[in-house]
């Protein structure tokens, strides 16, 4: 994509955004009025602007705000030049990140300081402006998500290095490093019950994200070892959607495996894909169809995901068995929360 007639500003490539410590934690102080005002465009990534503030450094990653009212941020881009007018007024130079899809940046918005640690009203969900890179004090609003729940299943992200993200059910996940999360369940290993497991990111660009998990538990009922290994899959559909995909395979299974076929992690083969919905305050919609080998059914789910800034709670109805009409959560239908910490 072009310029056009020198007045829309719209990107060639998409790059994944970094949002640098800068832009959350910055090291000197900042007026969160701050702003700059785009005055003209020099080529189809690179734009100046200009302020009466002097509290700009190069390196800083900030946002762009849409002059149309309602729209809110837009895009990234990185401040590469300060200079000072003799009218007092300071130039900035700054060279696009990362824009949404749906909006061309234009001579008249405006560049400010970005502040993701809480909600930010401006900042309107889309796949676009997902913080995919490790960045300081950034809400898990903004965050793809790690896991869509236990009934349903993780999603190919893995934890940003030193992240923890703990279940109220006693899961515990840690970042080892940006790209290998590993994970246990406390209370099941207090209980005689130990297991791991772990999930390495194998690739990732804008749109697709694949990972190789494997995970191993002891069930102390049948005194057997299970031991899944899963392939995850997460693309970017459109600018609210990602599909999520997650095969399966259990290389050890136990006797009663079909028992616990609404719990992703333990013992099952089983295929899934489905959808995410992230709406304009961040809060997502999950929903898609799942098949399980061992009891050869097509079951489903629909949850609904609040997220705040370090706590997230999802509800979801649930299905192993979408042709059994009864509550049952073997082979049928059941209601199910979740609630976890992310930090």
């Amino acid at each position: 994509m072009s310029a056009q007639a020198n007045t829309y500003y719209a990107m060639d490539e998409e790059v994944q955004i970094a949002v640098r410590a800068p832009a959350s934690e910055p090291e000197v102080d900042v007026d969160p009025k701050s702003l700059a005002r785009i005055n003209s465009i020099l080529d189809n990534k690179t734009i100046k602007a200009t302020t009466n503030f002097k509290d700009w450094r190069v390196g800083e990653t900030v946002s762009v705000e849409s002059q149309k009212s309602g729209v809110g941020i837009i895009g990234f881009m990185e401040v590469i030049g300060i200079s000072n007018s003799e009218d007092g007024t300071y130039q900035l130079t700054a060279e696009l990140l990362r824009q949404s899809r749906l909006h061309f940046i234009q001579i008249g918005d405006e560049i400010s300081h970005i502040d993701l640690s809480s909600d930010n009203e401006k900042y309107k969900g889309t796949t676009d402006l997902l913080v995919k890179s490790r960045g300081k004090n950034i809400s898990s609003k903004y965050k793809p998500l790690y896991t869509q729940g236990v009934s349903v299943g993780e999603t190919a992200e893995t934890l940003w290095k030193e992240e923890f993200l703990v279940t109220w059910f006693g899961s515990v996940s840690y970042g080892l490093t940006d790209r290998l999360s590993v994970n246990t369940i406390v209370l099941a290993d207090l209980a005689d019950a130990p297991n791991a497991a772990a999930k390495y990111r194998l690739y990732q660009s804008d749109s697709n994200v694949f990972s190789f998990g494997t995970n191993a538990a002891y069930v102390p009922k049948d005194s057997s070892t299970t031991l899944n290994f899963t392939v995850f899959w997460d693309s970017v559909s459109s600018e609210s959607v990602i599909s999520h995909t997650l095969f399966t395979v259990a290389a050890m299974s136990f006797e009663s495996a079909e028992d616990i076929t609404a719990v992703k992690s333990l013992g099952t083969t089983s295929f899934q894909t489905g959808y995410e919905f992230i709406l304009d305050n961040w809060d997502r919609v999950l929903l898609g169809p799942s098949y399980n080998f061992e009891t050869k059914a097509l079951g489903g789910y629909l949850t609904y995901v609040k997220i705040w800034d370090r706590f997230h709670f999802s509800l979801s109805l649930n299905s192993t068995d979408v042709s059994s009409f009864k509550i049952s959560p073997v082979d049928g239908y059941f209601f199910l929360f979740d609630a976890y910490w992310r930090f």
